[in-house]
């Protein structure tokens, strides 16, 4: 089912402009007249042959519209070329109309300024459909161009409604695909810290609740400030060092004071990429994974030396793929990724802190 036309929208945006060209057009014509009875003659006829164009474009535009089997359906010929058929009958009645008016002495605008009556025979013929033609075609013109820009405003409406909900589904998707595997693992480590170290088990679960508060309770903006971001880091990295011990190295490379923490990120893009670098690379005491985050112009990066493991855990399915297409719903933006021999690093663009809506 398609959109139905603007008929009222279209009346009031078109009306206005079309008054103004009206209004211009007896200004100009009539700088040299003197006549009061003429000009107001004049504005008369204008008005009601304008006004008759006018709505026959709009009932031509209301006929097809309705017709129209298929949004992608094509109407514009057919709505113009009934249209000027509309337009080039009024015309055409109103030149005869004012021929027997004329013979009844009645005069609609001064002889001397009618061109059409200096015409004869094949002249005014042709005079006619040429200015019906002419007139018809700038109304027509207002008037698709203000449905055109009616249906563009209305689309990129639309699409953002869409895009704000596509957003939303992803991150929804997001805390799916990463709390059951995330849950899963903290449990297994918290159950046998308890067994074994007590007080270590009561930290863990500290960071643990604070971790799984952050993630549950979350604006439906799908954004976190760079500073949230670096405590949910925080909570899960120490979590990760009391599991893995010396064999894994984390530090935070951004000034305290840095403007950027008051800006935004996409929730859980920062953890995502630290989950990613622990589960493609190996940990020992002897070579310890090295985790940093730091700002770099625009981007936060995460980085880390490169150690990759033989065999990869089944992936959760949250992964870089998954945050450029946050992105990229987001803002537009890409992720930046770097590699070398040595280190393995990835950037997000830090989006302006007026995303951060709620």
């Amino acid at each position: 089912m398609h959109q139905k036309l603007p008929v009222k929208h279209l009346i009031r945006q078109s009306g206005r402009l079309l008054l103004f060209f009206v209004l211009v057009s007896l200004i100009v014509g009539t700088t040299n007249e003197s006549d009061v009875t003429a000009i107001l003659s004049r504005a008369l006829v204008t008005l009601v042959l304008f006004s008759l164009t006018f709505f026959a474009n709009i009932a031509a535009l209301i006929f097809y519209d309705k017709k129209r089997e298929s949004p992608t359906e094509k109407i514009g010929t057919k709505t113009f070329l009934t249209g000027y058929a509309i337009t080039l009958v009024i015309f055409t009645v109103f030149h005869f109309f004012d021929k027997y008016l004329r013979t009844m002495g009645i005069n609609l605008s001064p002889p001397d300024r009618n061109v059409l009556r200096q015409m004869e025979g094949w002249r005014a013929y042709v005079f006619v459909p040429y200015i019906s033609l002419i007139i018809y075609a700038f109304i027509y013109l207002i008037q698709n161009f203000i449905v055109h820009q009616y249906e563009k405003n209305r689309i990129e409406l639309e699409l953002l409604k869409l895009q704000s909900i596509n957003t939303e589904t992803i991150n929804q998707l997001l805390r799916q695909q990463i709390q059951p595997h995330f849950l899963f693992n903290a449990l297994n480590i918290l159950k046998s810290l308890i067994k074994k170290y007590p007080h270590t088990a009561e930290a863990y679960l500290m960071r643990l609740s604070d971790f799984l508060r952050a993630s549950v309770v979350r604006n439906t903006s799908g954004l976190a400030t760079v500073k949230e971001e670096l405590k949910l880091c925080d909570d899960y990295m120490e979590m990760q060092r009391i599991r893995f011990g010396e064999a894994l190295e984390y530090k935070v490379e951004i000034d305290p004071e840095d403007d950027c923490l008051q800006d935004t990120l996409p929730f859980f893009a920062l953890q995502a990429l630290l989950e990613n670098a622990i589960k493609h690379n190996e940990l020992t005491k002897v070579h310890p994974l090295k985790i940093s985050i730091k700002r770099v112009g625009d981007y936060v990066f995460v980085q880390n030396n490169l150690q990759p493991k033989k065999t990869i855990e089944q992936s959760t399915g949250s992964g870089l793929a998954n945050l450029r297409e946050r992105y990229k719903m987001l803002s537009g933006d890409d992720i930046a990724i770097e590699s070398s021999e040595a280190y393995f690093s990835v950037g997000v663009k830090i989006l302006d802190h007026e995303h951060h809506h709620n």
